[in-house]
């Protein structure tokens, strides 16, 4: 009983245990955010490590790509070496004054002639050689879109300040008039060109594998295969001709005899105007299936280039072989684009009905220029040419 009295007196006697202070809890806290703190930077730390630590591996990577980009420059500066350069008399170009001022939209587009000769040796002449196909090639710059615009070969011109069909300015003073001869009659600024032959064409076709064209008609197919003896004997080679079908229009894969020869039909309904139409068709084929298969591109090169003329430096077209992933044929048209065919002086022309309407369309088609003002220059032209048809007969709707 004693015992136990004495043990409760001890308990009540026990001092209570000191209370911290408010300033001791305060700083505890603060240790205690403080390691926290220092956890979570540790912890993000390691998180930026980690994603420190996929930098090195891609480093290779962006090498390699820069390497192998910078390698499929130098191979395509020396590969494009074989084209065969022609140095443009700059002072022999054309290009109407005031022109640039009366199309500002031109300044976006690069502008570029091609021509394919009708040389039945295969030998691409400065003079002497007609063009069997013109076509102007505007390339947006900043989105790289095309559009092709082909001009009838009978197409009545103004060539030197004589009238004559289109295709034969080339034959009277090589590249330097046929531009100045498409400048002057269309308000365009075209400084470059490139030109190439039927063997060029064929050899592109057949590198990569064929392109699918559609023949019409019973008369296109017979006209067709009479082109492709034609071709096998320029070109050598047995491209096979086309038997006739169960049903028109039918399509096929051509080989690059059968691609030239369709490109030539003339004696079909269209006339002219079919077979620059088919001319557009074997070049969008032949853009098409080159970005389909780029690794034939070095072999294209090395085939096709040295047979191709060109005012195009080294490096304007390095840099368009190099974006030529990005490139892509937006429309293509022909022009004039309201004409008629009639005999005048016993010869067959194309006459634009009018020149300076048709000048308009091709502005508002190629540069999407609404309400083209045509330079003094085309408009002197027009005026003759209109001259011609009244006096035979043609009139503009």
């Amino acid at each position: 009983m004693e015992d136990r009295i004495n043990s409760e007196q001890a308990r009540s006697h026990t001092p209570a245990p000191k209370k911290e202070s408010s300033k001791y809890v305060y700083q505890n806290a603060r240790s205690a955010s403080w390691k926290q703190t220092d956890s979570m930077s540790e912890g993000s730390g390691e998180i930026k490590k980690k994603r420190r630590g996929c930098l090195p591996r891609l480093v290779p990577l962006f090498v390699l790509i820069l390497l192998l980009l910078g390698g499929m420059w130098f191979f395509l500066r020396a590969s494009l070496k074989k084209v065969e350069r022609y140095h443009l008399s700059e002072d022999k170009i054309i290009i109407n004054d005031d022109v640039r001022a009366s199309d500002k939209n031109m300044r976006k587009y690069q502008n570029i002639a091609l021509f394919g000769v009708d040389s039945q040796d295969n030998v691409i002449r400065d003079k002497g050689s007609r063009t069997d196909c013109i076509i102007v090639a505007s390339i947006n710059k900043r989105s790289k879109k095309v559009k092709l615009m082909s001009i009838y070969r009978d197409t009545y011109v103004s060539i030197d300040g004589k009238y004559d069909k289109i295709n034969a300015a080339y034959s009277y003073g090589g590249p330097e008039l046929a531009i100045s001869t498409i400048n002057r009659n269309l308000d365009l600024n075209i400084t470059d060109f490139a030109t190439v032959n039927f063997r060029a064409l064929a050899d592109a076709v057949n590198i990569l594998g064929g392109i699918p064209l559609t023949v019409q008609s019973e008369k296109e197919r017979k006209n067709l295969n009479d082109y492709i003896r034609n071709m096998n004997h320029i070109n050598g080679g047995d491209s096979p001709t086309f038997k006739s079908p169960d049903k028109y229009p039918f399509t096929a894969v051509f080989d690059g005899n059968q691609a030239v020869a369709y490109s030539r039909i003339r004696y079909m309904e269209g006339g002219d105007h079919a077979r620059a139409s088919h001319q557009r068709l074997v070049v969008e084929g032949l853009v098409s299936a080159a970005k389909k298969k780029p690794w034939k591109l070095n072999k294209l090169i090395n085939a096709v280039l040295p047979q191709c003329v060109t005012s195009l430096s080294g490096s304007e077209m390095t840099r368009m072989c190099m974006a030529l992933p990005f490139y892509g044929i937006e429309d293509s048209k022909a022009y004039p684009f309201d004409s008629e065919d009639e005999r005048y002086g016993g010869i067959y022309y194309g006459f634009p009905l009018t020149a300076r309407k048709n000048v308009r369309k091709a502005h508002k088609y190629l540069f999407g220029t609404q309400d083209y003002e045509p330079t003094e220059e085309m408009s002197k032209i027009s005026k003759k040419i209109e001259a011609v048809t009244d006096d035979i007969g043609l009139y503009a709707d």
